[in-house]
């Protein structure tokens, strides 16, 4: 499988029994299911997955026509319902969805510094 966002490889990582995601070996991207960010997101620690520096997931927000590593289409841009800050892809077939370095992390925790970055970044066009 090849990252949607930097074409670099990806590679599986697991935690625990019930979570297997692909991670990108160059920019950290993380691609899942929604059923394994459920898990994830239950899961004690799991932010481990998300080993990547934040500030370079954000220049990965501005690449365009993201296309699923999966379906090879193009995604939808999406942001989190709760925590409209964090900017993600999602494929409109498969479901799979992409997350740029820091994402995860971020969208396990919803605390009041959230509600700020949901202010000062605005919403997904």
């Amino acid at each position: 499988m090849e990252c949607p966002k930097c074409s670099s490889a990806m590679e599986t990582r697991n935690y625990g029994r019930k979570i297997s995601i692909q991670r990108c070996t160059n920019c950290f991207g993380l691609w899942c299911k929604p059923d394994v960010l459920l898990e994830m997101k239950k899961e004690w620690m799991s932010e481990a997955l998300d080993r990547g520096d934040p500030s370079v997931g954000k220049k990965y927000d501005k690449v365009e026509d993201v296309q699923c590593p999966e379906c090879h289409i193009t995604m939808d841009k999406v942001a989190d319902k709760k925590q409209t800050h964090i900017w993600y892809e999602s494929c409109p077939n498969c479901e799979g969805m992409f997350f740029d370095a820091g994402e995860f992390s971020d969208l396990k925790y919803d605390t009041l510094l959230d509600r700020l970055r949901d202010l000062i970044k605005g919403r997904r066009k």
